[in-house]
């Protein structure tokens, strides 16, 4: 295999424009579809960073690694083999960026260079010496003007929220490095690096905005750090020239780890969720160069689209020239004539196949219109492209028919007429064969479209001719016999029109007997139609008519039921009343018997009360001018106890006679009620009966006139019958006579 080497990708002329050499060009274009992941190493320069993109391609030397003040790497270079990546299809592109804050360089080409970096890798890599310190972070700042040198989208500003989403991994190495992590993790140091710090001056406030706009962009990150790798400073400058296993152990595992790291970690570059392929990657990265040349910001998006559509035209264009290919090899111009399906199928097996490679090499490539649009436009390519095969088969199918019918005709053993012994029966056969032989043999042999095209225009010229001849030649040979055929000829016309018109009478007469006759037929058939529908009607009126009578006995048997029930009902109904009603008054009679009682005890009590309440007073009288003497007190009490006795039973009756006449109003609401229903019972069956009476009457009247209806119909059936049996009878003796006559006639 060959030596890989390093090459040019984008140069930097003195003028701070890039230019793409022709080599890289030929290098990425010869990778065709192999899907990429670029990694660029990029940082301040005179880090190392040419030895670290050396040893990603497992080289010492390559890449050119300066031991001068003076930058060695110009633009962007890159190495011209792809690496294949050990956990996916696809290979890493090693490029190597000229370094930041060279004294050649000004700060707005180191943001060109860095802008341009970004925008071409799958992941970054940010080398740098030492430990990460406020002056790394101040390397760094080239990234806060990056909203100026990059759009996602077009648009008159550009905030850089979605830089994230189009930006590569980001790695930090950090060589010579000596600084103890304290059981930190290179990635959280990195971390704790990148968070903000307290702002006491504006130089810290700026150092910040680039701390937030690193963690910003740059979503998936991480960090490594490599020991110096020899010891003596002589060696450094020119490390090229060791061999790797020279250079200190520790620095080589860990070297090591961080390429396989890089080398498993690194995935394919992908814009807006789409792969990119070597000849896709280099398209974007002339369209970055070719905006950033022009004093234009470089839009990711429409960069993308630009490259794509150009991608799939080279897929649509390296497709249709396969199949272009494909059929010039398939059909050669010595496999010509084909029969056109035979072809066809040849060529739409090739066109399938095509419009599907094309469909799926596009899918990923095009939005659903582009899609559309490329494809409607091959298919109009596809489509000439078949025409001229078609149109080639044709020709070829034109030449090798005429060349056969030629050969084919000048074999040919015509009869020939020369007296009237030789117009025989067989003379049209024996000519018509001789051809049928020809054209057998042409068909036999004939391919291509044009075949029948060619038969048709002999057939035309060739057998028109022959045709003519031979008819010539019978006219001639008859020439001689004419006026005797003329005499019998006419003769004969005489007689025939004759018979004709007689014929043709006897046809007209007999069609149109017949023709009465299927007339009368067909209305015999109708009326004999319309008697049995008649007569299933009538039927069917019969069978309603007792089915309606039944119905009827059943629901008068019904409304009598009915009728007796809720008589019955009512009769009881009122009976329980009355003799509830009798109770109750009974029972009422008892109450107003029983309070009056109660009011004339009442009376007594009240009286009673009254003396008491006297006796009360007087016996108070007394206590107040004899307070101790206890027994008027116990006497006092017990008077007390006896009225509040008395007044309870007094609530008492008050209270049953309030209940008495309640019953009472109770009894008479009942009473209203039952005269309520018995009125509404008696209401609604005379509203039965009398709508009973109605429906029974129109039935009648609904079943009589039917009945005169349906008899007036059979009456006219029968009679419309009778007519048509006579006119039929009277059809056939007419037809037994003509026929008759044209026995006679034809005897």
């Amino acid at each position: 295999m060959e030596q890989g080497k390093a090459i040019k990708l984008a140069e930097l002329t003195p003028e701070g424009e890039f230019r793409v050499s022709d080599e890289a060009m030929n290098a990425l274009q010869g990778m065709g579809d192999k899907k990429v992941a670029p990694i660029v190493i990029g940082g301040p320069w005179r880090s190392g960073k040419s030895f670290l993109a050396n040893r990603l391609v497992g080289q010492m030397k390559g890449f050119t690694i300066g031991s001068t003040v003076k930058a060695c790497t110009k633009g962007i270079w890159m190495w011209n083999q792809p690496v294949k990546l050990p956990n996916e299809d696809a290979y890493a592109l090693i490029l190597d960026a000229e370094g930041l804050n060279s004294t050649e360089r000004s700060t707005n080409t180191d943001i060109k260079l860095f802008a341009l970096s970004l925008l071409l890798s799958s992941l970054f890599i940010y080398n740098s010496r030492g430990h990460i310190a406020e002056t790394s972070i101040e390397d760094l700042s080239v990234v806060v003007n990056l909203t100026q040198h990059i759009h996602v989208r077009k648009t008159d500003k550009e905030t850089g929220l979605d830089f994230h989403k189009y930006f590569p991994t980001f790695f930090w190495v950090l060589r010579d490095f000596s600084l103890d992590l304290q059981k930190r993790t290179p990635r959280e140091y990195l971390e704790d690096n990148l968070k903000p710090q307290m702002a006491v001056n504006d130089e810290s406030i700026k150092k910040n905005a680039i701390r937030q706009t690193i963690a910003g962009f740059f979503l998936e990150r991480d960090c490594f750090t490599l020991v110096r790798p020899v010891h003596e400073e002589a060696k450094i400058a020119h490390i090229e020239d060791l061999k790797y296993e020279e250079l200190r152990p520790e620095f080589i595992k860990a070297c090591d780890a961080v390429v396989q790291k890089i080398l498993t970690r690194v995935r394919v570059k992908t814009v807006n969720g789409i792969p990119l392929t070597a000849s896709m990657f280099m398209g974007l990265a002339l369209e970055y160069i070719q905006s950033l040349n022009d004093q234009e910001t470089p839009t990711i998006l429409t960069a993308l689209e630009r490259v794509l559509l150009d991608e799939a035209r080279r897929h649509t264009e390296n497709i249709f020239e396969g199949f272009a290919q494909k059929m010039s090899e398939k059909l050669p111009a010595s496999s010509l004539p084909m029969e056109e399906e035979e072809l066809m199928q040849v060529v739409d097996q090739s066109k399938l196949e095509v419009s599907g490679e094309l469909i799926r090499q596009l899918h990923e490539l095009c939005s659903p219109n582009d899609l559309t649009d490329n494809y409607n436009k091959f298919e109009t390519r596809l489509k000439i492209e078949v025409d001229k095969i078609a149109e080639n088969n044709m020709t070829a199918s034109d030449e090798k028919c005429r060349e056969l019918l030629q050969a084919l005709t000048e074999k040919m053993a015509l009869p020939k007429v020369q007296s009237t012994a030789d117009v025989k029966p067989t003379l049209m056969i024996e000519f018509t064969g001789e051809w049928s032989r020809i054209f057998d043999d042409y068909y036999k042999y004939a391919k291509g479209p044009a075949k029948d095209k060619v038969a048709a225009d002999f057939l035309k010229t060739k057998l028109m001719t022959s045709i003519s001849e031979l008819l010539k030649d019978v006219l001639d040979v008859y020439t001689e016999s004419e006026n005797k055929l003329k005499l019998y000829l006419t003769e004969l016309q005489v007689s025939e029109r004759k018979w004709k018109t007689l014929f043709e009478n006897n046809e007209k007469i007999l069609t149109e007997r017949t023709q009465e006759k299927d007339d009368l037929m067909s209305k015999n058939s109708e009326l004999e139609l319309k008697n049995d529908q008649l007569q299933r009607d009538l039927k069917s009126k019969e069978n309603d008519i007792k089915s309606l009578k039944n119905y009827q006995a059943i629901e008068i048997a019904n409304l009598k039921h009915i009728n007796e029930t809720m008589l019955k009902e009512k009769a009881l109904i009122i009976e329980d009343l009355s003799t509830k009603l009798d109770s109750m008054s009974e029972k009422v009679n008892e109450i107003e018997g029983e309070n009056q009682k109660l009011q004339n005890e009442n009376i007594r009590n009240v009286t009673q009360l009254k003396n008491h309440s006297k006796i009360l007073e007087q016996t108070l009288d007394e206590s107040k001018k004899k307070p101790k003497a206890s027994q008027q007190q116990n006497v006092i009490s017990t008077l007390y106890k006896n009225i509040k006795s008395s007044l309870d039973e007094f609530k008492t009756l008050l209270g049953e006679v309030d209940d008495a006449s309640k019953m009472k109003k109770q009894i008479m609401e009942l009473q209203k009620e039952v005269n309520d229903k018995e009125f509404a019972a008696n209401k609604k069956i005379l509203e039965m009966r009398k709508e009973m009476g109605s429906q029974l009457t129109e039935l009648k009247l609904k079943h009589e006139n039917e009945t005169r209806t349906m008899s007036a119909k059979l009456d006219e059936l029968k009679r419309d019958n009778d007519n048509l049996r006579e006119k039929l009878t009277q059809s056939d003796n007419k037809i037994k006579v003509i026929n008759s006559k044209l026995e006679v006639f034809c005897e």
